[in-house]
C-alpha cells in the first residue's frame, strides 16, 4: 500500500467534494475507534479550522472510548463538541418500551445521523462518512444511521489495511490496538457479531473487490464456512448500498 499516495489522494477526493457542495466544513462523528479517527485526520489535513467532530455517547458507551475520542480531537487539533444522546433514547423508549439491543444499537446510529445532519445544516457542513469497505460489503452498518453521509473517503479501503494506514497519518497507538466495536451495546464487538476477524474476513473480500472471483473459485481457495457467511451477508444486506427503486410509470402520465 502506498500510504503517501493514498493520502493524498484522499485529500484531493475531501477537498474537491466538500468544493462540489457549495459548503464551507466538515462534520464528523467521532467514536473513539480507527475509521473516524482516520476520516477526522484526514480532515483536518485539508484544512484544520473547516473540520468539526461531534461525540456523541450514550449510557452503554465504552468510557475508554469516550476518552479516546477526546485525545484524538485534542491531538490532531479538531474542534469538537460532546452531545449526551442518551436522553434522546430514553424518550423515545419512554413511549415505545424498552428496546432489545439490536434495535437500540441501531436506534443510537440513527440518532447521531440525526444530530450530525442537524448540525451540519446550520453550520454549513457536509456529513463525512466512516465505514470502511468490508463493512460496507458485507453490509455491516445501520442503513439510514452509520451508513448515511454526503461522501466516504475511506469506503474502498478494507479494514485490514486502516491500521497501518492509520499508523502511517500518526493515530494513538491505543485507538489502532483496541479490538473493533460499534460500540452500539455494552460488551459488543465486530468480530464477536461477524464470527471473523477482519483479517480472515478481507482475504475472502479483497478475492471478490480485486479479482472478481466467483463465489466457487473462492470456496476452493478458503475455507467453505467463511465464504459462505460471506455471501449470504453480501446477499441480505445488499439492499443498504442501493439507492430506493422508483417505480417506472413517468410514460403513462406524461402530457401528449
Amino acid at each position: 500500500m502506498n500510504y503517501e499516495k493514498t493520502k493524498e489522494e484522499l485529500k484531493k477526493f475531501l477537498r474537491k467534494n466538500l468544493e462540489e457542495t457549495g459548503k464551507q466544513n466538515f462534520i464528523i462523528g467521532i467514536s473513539g475507534g480507527l475509521d473516524s479517527a482516520i476520516v477526522s485526520a484526514l480532515c483536518a489535513e485539508v484544512s484544520i479550522k473547516n473540520t468539526f467532530g461531534l461525540i456523541m455517547p450514550t449510557k452503554t458507551s465504552n468510557k475508554d472510548g469516550l476518552d479516546d475520542a477526546i485525545r484524538h480531537c485534542e491531538n490532531f487539533g479538531i474542534i469538537h463538541k460532546l452531545i449526551d444522546i442518551e436522553p434522546m433514547l430514553w424518550a423515545y423508549e419512554k413511549n415505545i418500551g424498552m428496546l432489545s439491543n439490536l434495535r437500540r444499537g441501531n436506534l443510537a446510529a440513527r440518532m447521531r445521523m440525526c444530530v450530525l445532519y442537524d448540525t451540519s445544516s446550520y453550520m454549513e457542513a457536509v456529513v463525512v462518512g466512516t465505514s470502511n469497505l468490508s463493512e460496507r460489503m458485507l453490509g455491516y452498518g445501520t442503513i439510514y444511521g452509520d451508513l448515511a453521509c454526503a461522501f466516504n473517503p475511506i469506503g474502498e479501503i478494507f479494514k485490514s489495511e486502516l491500521f497501518e494506514f492509520g499508523k502511517y497519518l500518526g493515530i494513538d497507538e491505543k485507538i489502532l490496538k483496541k479490538p473493533p466495536s460499534a460500540d452500539l451495546w455494552e460488551g459488543q464487538s465486530d468480530e464477536k457479531d461477524l464470527g471473523y476477524t477482519y483479517k480472515e474476513l478481507d482475504k475472502v473480500l479483497r478475492d471478490i473487490y480485486d479479482k472478481d472471483l466467483s463465489f466457487s473459485k473462492l470456496k476452493e481457495k478458503h475455507d467453505k464456512e467463511l465464504v459462505s457467511v460471506i455471501k449470504k451477508r453480501m446477499v441480505q444486506n445488499s439492499f443498504k448500498l442501493k439507492l430506493p427503486n422508483i417505480a417506472n410509470v413517468r410514460k403513462y402520465l406524461k402530457e401528449k
